[in-house]
């Protein structure tokens, strides 16, 4: 009986070393909040024109007009950003929704918004993907 006994307080002893083991290594992990410390730019891609990363820091809208009379807005607001609007004829780029840091993961077009008819491309990038972008 004295050794079934002990046997379970050894388990015990197991079971709480196991716990504090867990816990400390929980507590000590890197937090990891990609929306606060991302800097986040949208690029923008449409047949014949180049457009400058935009910072998704603040509110505005951009009007990207092709010589064939295709016409698109972007709505930028703080950390993301969506169409708008457009004059193609399906408007699947403004159901597409908006793409932000926090759903871009999720989205069915990661982190894009394509206008097929008018060639148009709206891509969220961080700083770490900008940096690269530039220097090839």
């Amino acid at each position: 009986m004295a050794e079934r006994e002990r046997m379970k307080r050894r388990d015990w002893l197991i079971v709480a070393i196991v716990l504090v083991a867990s816990l400390t290594l929980l507590l000590l992990r890197p937090k990891a909040d990609t929306t606060a410390t991302t800097t986040a730019y949208l690029r923008i891609t449409a047949p014949g024109q180049s457009f400058d990363l935009v910072p998704l820091t603040a509110d505005q809208e951009i009007v990207i007009e092709q010589t064939d009379g295709s016409h698109n807005v972007v709505e930028v607001f703080q950390g993301g950003f969506r169409m708008k609007e457009a004059n193609c004829s399906n408007q699947d780029c403004i159901h597409q929704g908006d793409v932000t840091l926090e759903n871009m993961n999720t989205r069915a077009l990661a982190n894009e918004i394509i206008c097929l008819p008018h060639k148009v491309v709206l891509e969220l990038v961080t700083g770490d993907e900008q940096t690269l972008v530039v220097s090839q």
